[in-house]
């Protein structure tokens, strides 16, 4: 389902609660920027913040490889032809299917080996594939970044991490200030309560004080980093 919200209706909600309802303390631009750094961090942590059902056409063979762009396969539906998948790890086909990898292709899968923790983008289908059938697959991907704030651009994740996001842009927008008074602490604050919206498990055993100011000031994207989570 497409968002109804506007991303500016987010900054600019932003910028009321910095005292700063000018923008120049902390520019628009800026604030999309770290707007659509949050929406990258919610894919990154929420398995089905931004899933995509497709039809999917399987190489001849028992390896597949996800389509590009994808996070991770958040469900294996059926065949195309109708009969339903068995989603299975790697281990369970060693110790119950002898012979599976090399066994006669097929025009349907029975089985799909799959192991996200090893690689959650490639998988193993029981019986191999003779090639050209297609499954029906559920995968996440990242959003589609947001290109701008004018009326009418909506944010491109669901509209339930409206919230989520105005807490991100400022944790962001304090960490810019961290050197100064409280504002370490307001950022930690607000990306606690990120994290609990998103329904995170947040852990403030490590500061995020120095790395977020780092972050807020070169406009790096903090889902490589994950902080305090665990």
């Amino acid at each position: 389902m497409s968002s109804t919200i506007d991303a500016i209706s987010i900054t600019n909600k932003a910028s009321l609660l910095l005292s700063d309802a000018s923008q120049t303390r902390w520019l628009p631009q800026e604030l999309l920027s770290w707007l659509n750094d949050g929406q990258l961090e919610i894919c990154a942590l929420v398995p089905n913040a931004n899933p995509t059902t497709t039809s999917m056409a399987l190489v001849a063979g028992s390896h597949q490889t996800a389509p590009s762009g994808t996070l991770t396969i958040n469900a294996f539906v059926r065949n195309v032809n109708g009969t339903g998948i068995r989603q299975v790890t790697r281990k369970y086909m060693e110790s119950f299917v002898a012979g599976w990898l090399t066994a006669p292709a097929a025009s349907s899968v029975v089985l799909v080996a799959y192991d996200p923790e090893d690689s959650s983008t490639e998988f193993y289908v029981y019986p191999p594939s003779s090639g050209g059938n297609s499954i029906e697959i559920v995968y996440s991907s990242l959003a589609a970044p947001v290109a701008d704030l004018n009326v009418g651009t909506k944010i491109t994740v669901k509209d339930m991490y409206a919230n989520a996001l105005l807490d991100y842009v400022l944790y962001r927008a304090f960490a810019k200030d961290s050197e100064y008074g409280n504002q370490a602490s307001n950022s930690q604050e607000h990306y606690k309560m990120f994290a609990q919206a998103i329904g995170i498990k947040y852990s403030s055993d490590t500061s995020i004080g120095g790395q977020s100011q780092s972050d807020g000031s070169q406009g790096g994207n903090p889902a490589s980093t994950l902080l305090n989570l665990r």
